[in-house]
């Protein structure tokens, strides 16, 4: 593959591919470790549930975001290998940036502001309690419409990096990265689009788990890149 006269040292490149390849792992561990409330037979119950779960929240996710921040630089340094002026490659770099964005912005909700909003009224007044349970059910919405549009817009990113990846081979794996991530990112947007479910960590697990794949092709053609040049 052609390396740009701009692109960055290798040593880089093989912190970018440590960093997918490192990340991904454990981002598979945070969303295991994901805190489910269980099941409550009344609002108070279930904010005090989410309040004793405030900690575990705000630890994973916390984390995910950091590990958001990883596998974006890693991917820029991805991006540059693969040609930064080609409009896939922009196209891209834009996707996933933008999807990083938005699932942080579910992440914060989700993992924060819940837990605060619940911890703020958990001993309050029955009329406030109900009050309460309509944002929360409003937040929920919002949780859910935000993952399902940044997990789609990382779908488009692995499309058009694949198709970026495919046009222009001249590693014995490249196209079979790329066939990796047309079906990590074609799938799981079929599966996002069509599929009118609620994200629960089963099924987040379930679609960075195809993600996964991709992510760890990344990484080994980021290593054998430092090696070729």
């Amino acid at each position: 593959m052609h390396v740009q006269s701009d692109f960055p040292l290798v040593a880089h490149r093989r912190r970018a591919a440590m960093a997918i390849g490192g990340t991904t792992a454990l981002a598979l561990i945070a969303l295991s470790h994901h805190p489910v409330a269980g099941k409550a037979s009344s609002v108070q119950e279930s904010l005090t549930q989410l309040v004793s779960l405030q900690l575990m929240d705000g630890v994973v996710h916390g984390a995910l975001i950091v590990m958001l921040a990883l596998l974006a630089g890693g991917f820029a340094v991805f991006g540059a290998l693969l040609g930064r002026r080609r409009p896939s490659v922009i196209m891209g770099l834009s996707a996933y940036g933008l999807g990083c964005c938005i699932v942080v912005g579910a992440m914060l909700i989700d993992g924060f502001a819940v837990p605060q909003l619940a911890r703020q009224f958990v001993a309050a007044p029955p009329d406030q309690i109900a009050m309460v349970y309509v944002v929360l059910r409003v937040l929920g919405t919002l949780i859910q419409v935000l993952t399902k549009a940044g997990l789609l817009s990382m779908c488009v990113a692995l499309l058009a990096w694949s198709y970026a990846l495919a046009s222009a081979p001249s590693w014995p794996w490249s196209r079979l990265c790329a066939a990796l991530g047309v079906a990590a990112g074609l799938l799981p947007g079929l599966f996002l689009l069509v599929a009118d479910i609620r994200l629960a960590p089963g099924s987040l697990m379930a679609i960075f788990g195809a993600h996964a794949v991709w992510n760890l092709g990344v990484a080994a053609l980021l290593l054998r890149s430092g090696r070729q040049a």
